[in-house]
Formats: structure tokens, C-alpha cells, sequence
């Protein structure tokens, strides 16, 4: 009885740990955005895959960072799309994925390959240049350079943010 007890005890307290994890289903929960404190803001990539080379040369540019696995990643993917129709030439697309072919499927299946993408196998260049290994992510880039990376779930929210950290920068400089 005391073991089965014990096993009670240990199962609420890990659903509780996991549900403070989860986002709240609410609009101001999923508006909420996180900045993304192991990122190496104020990097500069050493190598830029040749998708995204255009991005380095860009003053201001956003790149989404989704995953095949994330499910989060799934509803962000047809905001994306709708964005990608107005085609803003400063925003890009990145899919981490465990295989180029999942990623291809992922960008397919959600109207987001005919964009600027990059598919990022295991996450290798923005673990390795960025230090970012968690999706959904916005990173804002001046001239190439990091400047802010944040984990979202909802695009306007993340478009918002981006438009006052570009703004206030354009005013620092």
C-alpha cells in the first residue's frame, strides 16, 4: 500500500512538473514569448549554408527555426505560410530534422518549401553557430550578426517583437 502511495505521489508530481512546461491554451499563453538565454547573440556564423547566404547580407533579417518533431512547430507552419505569401525578402525558414527527407516532407506538407528554407539535419548549424536547439525560435539578425533569439508559439506575436527590438536597435545606432 505505502509503495503504491509512493507511486501516486511521484506520477502527480510529474504531470505537474510537465504541465508547467506546456504553454497555457490561452491567447495571452500562447502570445507569451521566452528569450532564449544560451543563445550566442552577437555571433556572427562562420559559415553560412548557401540557402541562407543572403541573409548575412541583409541590415535586418528573421529566420524561423522549426522542428519535424515539434508539434508546436505544425501550427506555426501555416502561419509561416500565410507570411510567406507576401514574400518578405528578409525572412527565411530553417527546418531541423533527423533526416533531409523529413524535413523536405515537413516543409511540403505545410505550404512552407516555397520560401527560403534550409533544411538542417539534426540541427547541426544552428546548435553549432547559434547554440539554439529548441523550436519554435526566432532569430532577428543585423547585418549577420545575432541579435535576439526567442522561443514562441504564436508568428504575430513574434513579428511584434521583432519590429520594436529592430526599431529601438535602428534608434541605439
Amino acid at each position: 500500500m505505502l509503495v503504491l502511495a509512493a507511486a501516486i505521489v511521484v506520477l502527480f508530481a510529474m504531470l505537474g512538473e510537465l504541465s508547467s512546461r506546456v504553454p497555457e491554451s490561452s491567447d495571452e499563453a500562447r502570445r507569451r514569448l521566452e528569450s532564449i538565454d544560451t543563445a550566442r547573440t552577437g555571433h556572427r556564423a562562420e559559415q553560412w549554408p548557401a540557402e541562407l547566404a543572403h541573409i548575412a547580407e541583409q541590415e535586418y533579417a528573421l529566420v524561423l527555426v522549426l522542428s519535424s518533431t515539434c508539434s508546436s512547430c505544425e501550427q506555426i507552419a501555416g502561419q509561416v505560410r500565410a507570411m510567406l505569401d507576401r514574400g518578405p525578402a528578409n525572412l527565411a525558414v530553417v527546418v531541423a530534422c533527423p533526416a533531409r527527407e523529413r524535413g523536405e516532407h515537413f516543409a511540403a506538407v505545410h505550404g512552407i518549401d516555397r520560401g527560403v528554407l534550409y533544411i538542417d539535419e539534426d540541427g547541426d548549424w544552428v546548435k553549432g553557430e547559434f547554440a539554439v536547439d529548441t523550436s519554435p525560435a526566432a532569430l532577428l539578425f543585423r547585418n549577420g550578426t545575432l541579435q535576439s533569439a526567442l522561443l514562441f508559439w504564436d508568428l504575430p506575436a513574434v513579428l511584434n517583437a521583432v519590429g520594436s527590438l529592430s526599431t529601438a536597435d535602428r534608434e541605439v545606432a
